[in-house]
């Protein structure tokens, strides 16, 4: 090496929603990824469930990925959307509750039709409503940046603890299930810019505001930002969950949270990280999950066969050349393309480290959930804890060889 780009880095690639319920014909088994399959061959496989056994209904990405970066069980069970987003905003006054806020519209019963998913217009519909915002509310809007100025989604928050969560907003859902702030509805009703109260385009129209994700501020502060710890993703939840974990966020300009992001500037921004001598990055890709919620199954598997050549080959290429010190590869958990929805389960996991590198290749096994189903459930906390102990003599850090060795 002779660019400037050390190793000793310990890189952590979350696939958001890629592994499914187990069978033969899954997006990682019917995808063609000659890199991963070479990545998994040197490396080992076993299955693990960063949603810890909780029911579909209860999955969440911010508990699968709170888990992967290390968070226990009881830290993860306890993270609110709202209150994990707060910490991307520039709040300057103290609060003691949070919401996540979303432009929908509701039927004459009063049911949820449907609630706003186009970037662009959440961002113009937030950007409408600030301008009649007076300041003098007893509520503060809180902008959660993006690229471009743009608004990516906007947080609630209130000086005094409120105690309602408020259900994540779905269609059909009533209105008693989302947040309730006395006088707030009323208020909505009456400021809605004029665009959305009566657009002409059904998708757009918005009468009101869907209040979920509630939950107080951090206690006991947050750490600081490291140096040493880069998180390199394009979605807001995962940029704050690196925040509540020290690391730092990488700049990008072109990536997103779906199928369509940048994969080569997620690639430049792992780069500058190594060359920064970060001891730990985070790689985020949201754009499995939102294939799956589209059901559009062979969008999910091009999206898999366009990562392989742009990242799994170049992860191939830095690992054997020495630049990472060891590579995790997972879900956060099962999301299937056929149903649109998350899926409870363990989910295919991949670990290589220098130190035994190509030691445990079992020859023709590939990472799918079909192939790692006999293997043994290894715990959430002992699979992160891997890459933190690359000098153990048991490959390190395997407590022992019949954990996830593939026969």
């Amino acid at each position: 090496m002779n660019d400037g780009v050390g190793s000793g880095c310990d890189l952590l690639v979350v696939l958001d929603g890629l592994a499914e319920p187990s069978g033969q014909k899954t997006t990682l088994s019917m995808a063609k990824t000659p890199a991963l399959d070479t990545l998994a061959r040197a490396g080992r496989l076993c299955r693990i469930d960063p949603q810890d056994g909780s029911p579909a209904r209860e999955i969440s990405s911010e508990k699968g990925i709170a888990r992967l970066l290390g968070f226990s069980l009881e830290e993860a069970r306890s993270l609110s959307r709202g209150s994990l987003l707060s910490l991307l905003t520039r709040d300057p006054s103290p609060s003691e509750w949070f919401y996540l806020a979303t432009p929908v519209c509701c039927g004459a019963d009063g049911r949820l039709l449907r609630y706003i998913n186009r970037r662009e217009d959440e961002h113009a519909f937030w950007g409408a409503l600030l301008d009649r915002v007076t300041g003098r509310e007893p509520w503060r809007f809180l902008p959660v940046p993006g690229a471009g100025g743009r608004i990516d989604r906007m947080i609630l928050a209130l000086p005094r603890w409120n105690g309602e969560a408020g259900s994540p907003p779905r269609r059909g859902a009533l209105p008693s299930e989302s947040g309730f702030i006395p006088g707030f509805p009323e208020w909505i009703s009456r400021t809605i810019p004029a665009s959305f109260a009566h657009s002409s385009d059904p998708e757009r129209r918005v009468d009101g505001v869907w209040l979920w994700g509630g939950g107080r501020a951090p206690e006991g502060g947050i750490p600081g930002e490291r140096a040493d710890r880069l998180a390199v993703c394009a979605t807001a939840l995962v940029r704050a969950l690196g925040r509540r974990a020290g690391f730092r966020s990488a700049p990008l300009s072109r990536a997103t949270g779906d199928t369509d992001t940048d994969l080569s500037e997620k690639m430049e921004r792992v780069y500058d990280g190594l060359r920064q001598s970060c001891a730990r990055i985070l790689l985020h890709f949201e754009g499995f999950d939102m294939a799956s919620h589209r059901r559009d199954p062979e969008g999910k598997r091009h999206f898999l066969e366009r990562m392989d050549q742009e990242v799994f080959a170049k992860l191939l290429d830095w690992f054997g050349e020495g630049r990472l010190t060891s590579l995790s590869i997972t879900s956060d958990h099962q999301s299937s393309p056929l149903t649109g929805n998350h899926e409870a389960g363990p989910v295919p996991a991949l670990f290589l480290s220098q130190r035994s590198f190509g030691k445990w290749g079992p020859g023709l096994l590939r990472m799918t959930e079909w192939n790692v189903r006999e293997l043994p459930l290894v715990p959430v906390e002992q699979w992160t804890k891997w890459s933190e102990r690359p000098s153990a003599e048991d490959d390190a850090g395997y407590p022992g060889k019949d954990l996830c060795l593939a026969l």
